[in-house]
């Protein structure tokens, strides 16, 4: 029995150390690419300033390059023109120069054109860093105002008493404030019972929202207790952080007695359904809405991991969370910690 469980350890860290490297290669070449699209794209304002040249020698660049590089499909007139805007962009930017190396083509697209302000761009850049979002994920966070909701963001959870440290600054950006569920188009009006139905319906929008790693294993999951029966809304498993995620639904305010339900949920998951390799169960109650005092302090005393978060139904920012909006310095501080986050 021991030998099994020193082979399952030892075959989960070699896992691990193999994807670790492939992510590694896989930056290396994605850092190479967006170094050479940076280049081409300075090397083109540049002879646009030296020589006059306008926007029809990108499109004689692209049949060029197209010619002598058949294969590769980088070189279109439409690219060619993003790596100038590229490089026009962020070149007086230093900071959200060396981010945007650090992200996909396609995710660097989609900040260029569906973003103007600095402090936005830096705020995606950094999350699609963080979460590996991928880009209908990225869209998604955009269309969905994530920005804004990060700004106003007043986390309620209880990780930092719960949980290893290392373990901390994983799930943190993993369990957000607040949840956009627009997209289930429903009024305030619904059972709890039929927001989970609509969840269920629109399970693919649902994991766009949550984010990166959720993998869905089911609703209502059944756990036994001698002779009694449990159910959990909806339970989830995390790839990266490996571990389950199990969430409470409510339609109306928090109150205390949900944090006190959802730590017996996670006993029991940790008891009957985590395996041995896994991490500790983490509990999100997912509520209409939430006071965080009274958030703070039902989940003081509380032993497993949760958090409270609230969900909008509507993707028109509430009035309240407009007045939010803070000072440029404040804006500034709030992205400067979410770097610093990264750092640690």
């Amino acid at each position: 029995m021991t030998e099994n469980k020193d082979y399952i350890k030892f075959l989960t860290d070699l896992k691990s150390k193999i994807r670790q490297a492939q992510y590694k290669a896989y930056r290396a070449v994605n850092t190479e690419l967006i170094t050479l699209y940076w280049d081409i794209g300075q090397s083109i304002v540049a002879k646009q300033e030296e020589l006059g040249w306008g926007q029809k020698i990108i499109q004689k660049l692209s049949e060029d390059l197209q010619k002598e590089f058949p294969k590769n499909s980088g070189f279109s007139y439409a690219n060619l023109d993003r790596m100038r805007k590229f490089f026009l962009t962020y070149k007086a930017n230093p900071k959200l120069a060396q981010l945007v190396r650090e992200i996909p083509w396609g995710q660097n697209i989609v900040i260029i054109e569906k973003l103007n302000d600095a402090y936005q761009r830096e705020y995606y850049l950094r999350m699609t860093v963080r979460n590996a979002w991928s880009r209908n994920i990225l869209v998604h966070q955009i269309e969905t105002k994530s920005f804004e909701r990060f700004l106003a963001d007043e986390k309620s959870h209880n990780f930092d008493t719960t949980l290893p440290v290392e373990m901390q600054e994983r799930v943190g950006p993993v369990i957000k404030d607040n949840y956009m569920l627009d997209f289930l188009e429903i009024s305030d009006r619904i059972k709890e019972r039929a927001l989970e139905r609509k969840l269920l319906e629109n399970i693919r929008s649902f994991l766009l929202e949550l984010g990166t790693g959720f993998s869905f294993i089911g609703h209502q999951y059944k756990i036994v207790l001698g002779e009694n029966e449990y159910f959990i809304d909806l339970l989830f498993y995390h790839r990266y952080l490996k571990c389950l995620i199990a969430i409470d639904l409510k339609i109306g305010k928090f109150i205390p007695e949900y944090a006190g339900k959802m730590n017996f949920y996670l006993n029991l998951l940790d008891d009957k359904v985590k395996l041995t390799d896994e991490n500790l169960s983490i509990g999100l109650i997912l509520c209409k809405e939430k006071d965080n005092l009274i958030a703070e302090y039902a989940l003081r005393n509380i032993t497993k991991p949760m958090g409270v978060a609230k969900y909008y139904l509507t993707r028109d920012l509430p009035d309240e969370l407009v007045k939010q909006l803070p000072a440029p310095s404040v804006i500034e501080n709030k992205l400067k910690e979410l770097a610093e986050e990264e750092e640690k």
